[in-house]
């Protein structure tokens, strides 16, 4: 099969000239007036800093260095990206959607689905769809209550029209050449489920850096609090730019093929909010013969919140 070099090198030109507020992935510079606890409240990272950075700002390039030369089929399945969501800020969201559609082959997208938990903030409502009609691959759609998280990305899912679903949080940044990695896995062996790495955005002031220790493996311990691990040395690559098996994946980004997707049982729509439904995929895609893998060439960068700023519906238990 032939292969391709997927790399956008007039958009990676570009945004290498990029300055400004949080470009290149910098901090923003905070004044105390940014600091205020206001600025968390709706969100759990600082709106007002979100705001002053671009929509469409550029990233670092922290891939390993061997990724540049890695060329994909050149003919890869399409994808619909799911983005659920519950009150996310304006500028966090629409920077989700901005990246991926600055970041994608317009070809690999088949369309994007923003799937709105019963938000009541005003922003999320006509502003939104008049917003999005400027792009004709995203639709909106919104439940009747409050689902949480998964029955919201399996509203999505079974709307998706795409060969492939890939779900993404609402406040991530797709960094360059993020999707033909993904896709290149799956058109490979359509049993393989695909988790990007993920990077770190923080939720101060918007830096975008690694995680500690990069490339790790998802584990859990006896509470079930997901954990990285290191590749044990009889496991690692000798590219460490190659993909590599993964018992357990984070839960928030990862491209299936849809067909696959529910073969497997889709998620447990009685599964709350949100939380153990990674272990629940996870277990299933290696149990019925699949497999899941970690996949270095491709970064998304997530805000890791410094609160859950919404209020969890009276007795329900995330950790029962």
């Amino acid at each position: 099969q032939k292969l391709k070099d997927w790399h956008d090198k007039e958009a990676i030109r570009r945004d290498a000239q990029r300055v400004g507020n949080g470009e290149q992935g910098r901090p923003y510079p905070m004044t105390d007036a940014e600091r205020v606890d206001q600025a968390y409240r709706e969100n759990g990272f600082n709106i007002y800093v979100s705001d002053k950075i671009s929509l469409n700002r550029s990233l670092p390039d922290i891939r390993h260095p061997n990724c540049n030369g890695k060329r994909y089929l050149e003919t890869l399945p399409n994808t619909s990206i799911i983005i659920p969501f519950h009150n996310e800020g304006w500028s966090s969201l629409l920077r989700t959607v901005h990246s991926v559609l600055n970041r994608s082959p317009p070809e690999l997208i088949a369309e994007i689905v923003l799937v709105d938990d019963f938000s009541d903030r005003e922003h999320l409502k006509k502003p939104l769809e008049d917003y999005m009609a400027l792009f004709p691959s995203v639709r909106i759609l919104r439940t009747k209550k409050r689902e949480g998280l998964i029955r919201t990305r399996m509203l999505g899912a079974s709307a998706a029209t795409g060969d492939v679903i890939t779900f993404l949080d609402s406040h991530c940044e797709a960094n360059v050449n993020w999707l033909p990695p993904l896709l290149d896995r799956i058109a490979r062996n359509r049993k393989t489920i695909v988790c990007p790495m993920i990077d770190v955005i923080d939720h101060d002031d918007f830096r975008y850096e690694t995680q500690a220790g990069d490339a790790m493996r998802g584990a859990f311990d006896w509470e079930m609090y997901y954990k990285r691990i290191p590749i044990p040395p009889e496991l690692q690559k000798a590219d460490p730019s190659d993909p590599f098996e993964s018992p357990v994946m984070a839960g928030g980004l990862f491209a299936v093929d849809r067909k696959w997707f529910w073969e497997l049982g889709g998620y447990d729509p009685g599964l709350e909010i949100w939380g153990g439904e990674q272990y629940e995929i996870s277990f299933k895609v290696w149990m019925c013969g699949g497999r899941m893998e970690d996949i270095p060439c491709s970064r998304v960068g997530h805000i890791y919140r410094k609160y859950v700023p919404y209020k969890v519906p009276a007795g329900v238990s995330l950790a029962r």
